[in-house]
């Protein structure tokens, strides 16, 4: 039988595969600003209609990675809050099961100590 996978894996996998997207990035924007710096070279060889064709296609391709990069960013910057919150919530739970289990003891020793005959035990308190 397969387990459901906790929100905090899940989230752990996204922000994993978000870095991946973004090393691998990294060397397209590298390679944006070697054909940035080719299509100047190009354009000051063609004049008119050909020059102004080549400059805002080389200007949409630089908004539309800014863009990308822009999105990689606020993404990441989300995954990591989310992760950072889960962990804060699941020691969170760690501590209220610690706290449950404490109670579940003081109580079955007042259980003892005043006599009764049933126990906490097998109440469900987990």
């Amino acid at each position: 039988m397969r387990r459901k996978k906790s929100s905090r894996s899940i989230f752990s996998d996204l922000y994993d595969v978000i870095e991946r997207l973004r090393r691998e990035a990294r060397p397209r924007f590298i390679q944006l600003d070697s054909l940035t710096r080719r299509s100047r070279t190009l354009t000051r060889l063609f004049q008119g209609t050909l020059q102004a064709w080549l400059l805002a296609t080389a200007r949409e391709c630089g908004c539309r990675w800014d863009d990308v990069n822009a999105k990689l960013e606020s993404i990441t910057g989300q995954l990591q809050l989310l992760v950072s919150e889960w962990e804060g919530f699941e020691a969170q739970r760690e501590e209220l099961v610690i706290w449950m289990a404490d109670m579940d003891v003081c109580l079955s020793e007042v259980d003892q100590v005043t006599g009764k005959t049933e126990t906490t035990a097998g109440v469900g308190l987990f």
